[in-house]
């Protein structure tokens, strides 16, 4: 089972953030860096999990409505309960993939919203720039990841925190994995996605019981906080 660090090591670091991510990376035990990514207006991507500011930023404004730029005046104030570095900025996604590259971590990039599903060509071409990075793809929006099987053969995981069965067939005409909340993770539900060859996660796990129950059931990827 490989371990998911969830937003960076958001427990020491605000998450989605450099410090966050380059403490993850430099530890072991974390196969790979998970983060939120959208895109700003003039179609930066950008990384952080919220639609607005408010929580992390003290800033009652959307993310989407801002330029680059015009981000770049608001600093991160707070992240999951931890307190911020002074001047600490929303990071472009191209930084958290050098961190990747830089540590051999795999990225888990989370695509939370994009002003254009075309926009996802573009994301897909960015990675030509980190040819050794070993990057997945997670989304709850379904419609994102069938984009990009359509353009590329890369990794990518369906987010779910309720599944049926139009979603299984859905899955697995488009070739795209799984990864479940971790209420929702029951072993005949597991048996049955691994019978039917799907690689399978599990989010957000914190506590060790739980993790090795996981790791009983073969989840092939954990995403954790800890």
């Amino acid at each position: 089972m490989k371990y998911i660090a969830h937003r960076g090591m958001s427990t020491k670091a605000p998450e989605n953030t450099i410090p966050a991510f380059t403490l993850a990376a430099s530890e072991q035990r974390f196969y790979g860096i998970e983060c939120d990514v959208q895109t700003t207006k003039d179609n930066q991507f950008v990384i952080f999990h919220d639609d607005d500011l408010n929580r992390m930023a003290k800033a009652k404004v959307k993310l989407r409505d801002l330029t680059y730029e015009e981000l770049q005046a608001y600093e991160i104030k707070r992240g999951n309960k931890v307190k911020s570095y002074m001047g600490l900025k929303i990071p472009l996604l191209t930084e958290l993939l050098d961190i990747c590259s830089f540590f051999n971590k795999t990225a888990v990039i989370e695509i939370k919203y994009v002003n254009d599903i075309t926009l996802l060509t573009d994301l897909v071409n960015l990675l030509d720039q980190y040819i050794g990075v070993h990057v997945i793809f997670i989304s709850f929006n379904l419609n994102y990841l069938k984009y990009i099987r359509a353009i590329s053969n890369i990794e990518l995981q369906f987010l779910a925190d309720k599944f049926n069965e139009d979603q299984i067939y859905d899955l697995r005409v488009n070739a795209i994995d799984v990864s479940l909340n971790k209420d929702i993770v029951k072993k005949p539900l597991i048996s049955r996605l691994k019978k039917e060859g799907f690689k399978i996660g599990v989010y957000t796990v914190n506590d060790n019981k739980e993790a090795l129950k996981m790791q009983n059931f073969k989840i092939d990827y954990l995403t954790t906080d800890k």
